[in-house]
């Protein structure tokens, strides 16, 4: 009989457990024959390298502890853990400067006034010369929308003690506001090894700009154009590295596609949303994990 393979999947302390989707995927990793277990990222004295894999998924806490979260990166590095995705992928997707690197490859991205932490920018001044009546301001490192918002021409200068404080912490990303969120929504194309399995459109609710349903949004049973496919399969092919999952989110604008983020680190995979999606996903983690100990 061959050994039972154990798979840890990486949660935060704060949820306790797996997602009702990622519990969906372990059940159906359980009934391949392994074994489970749910730990948070920051828990002591686990045996991380044991396992035959180690899935970082729901580990919501790490923008607000970004220097604690990587210093556990290094640590997983170190002890030649088998992370995925990989603590590179991971390390280079923790900071939202990545878009930058993928505009410079030819990817189309929102237009962004990039400011480092520590810097200081002006934000009527910003808004003045980029000629954008709103705008939306990101921490460069930041999840769920968190510290997220829109400003104005008319709010700008009241508006710049946040960005102040933003910037003591981490740097930030300032865009113009897209429309198309709020009018078509956002689409989230999700990936398992490099290859598309399904894609959901994502809206905000009245009044919102955000997508996410922790502020109201919900999804639309819309289906994407291959062309809107093939372009968000064109972002993946971008990325050197093995990747066990990816989510790539964007929007319609001016008949093309423009990305707003690419997610490696806990982005929801929306299986509920997809038959078979969550049985895509615990087969891709099956052969990662057949794989590394054959």
């Amino acid at each position: 009989m061959a050994p039972q393979l154990n798979i840890a999947f990486v949660t935060c302390r704060k949820l306790g457990g797996l997602t009702t989707d990622d519990a969906i995927a372990a059940d159906h990793l359980v009934r391949l024959g392994f074994s489970i277990s749910v730990i948070a990222w920051d828990a002591p004295a686990i045996g991380w390298e044991t396992f035959d894999a180690v899935i970082v998924r729901s580990t919501w806490d790490y923008h607000r502890r970004h220097r604690e979260f990587l210093a556990w990166l290094a640590e997983m590095e170190r002890r030649k853990v088998r992370l995925w995705n990989s603590a590179q992928v991971i390390r280079n997707n923790i900071d939202k400067v990545y878009l930058r690197r993928l505009s410079e490859q030819g990817v189309a991205v929102t237009p962004t006034v990039w400011v480092g932490r520590g810097e200081s920018v002006d934000l009527p001044t910003v808004l003045s010369e980029s000629q954008w009546d709103q705008a939306v301001i990101k921490p460069a490192i930041s999840a769920t929308a968190w510290s997220t918002w829109v400003t104005s021409v008319a709010r700008a200068a009241e508006d710049q003690t946040k960005l102040d404080l933003i910037l003591e912490q981490t740097g930030a990303l300032i865009q113009p506001f897209v429309t198309e969120v709020q009018t078509r929504g956002e689409w989230s194309f999700v990936f398992f090894g490099k290859q598309y399995s399904h894609a959901v459109l994502k809206r905000a609710q009245a009044g919102d700009f955000r997508v996410q349903k922790d502020f109201g949004g919900y999804l639309s049973d819309e289906i994407p154009s291959p062309a809107l496919v093939a372009t968000a399969q064109s972002v993946i092919q971008k990325m050197d590295s093995p990747l066990l999952y990816a989510r790539v989110d964007g929007v319609e604008v001016a008949n093309q596609f423009v990305l707003m983020e690419l997610e490696l680190i806990e982005p929801e995979l929306f299986f509920r949303a997809c038959d078979g999606a969550a049985q895509r996903f615990a087969d891709a983690i099956a052969k990662l994990a057949g794989t590394q100990v054959s």
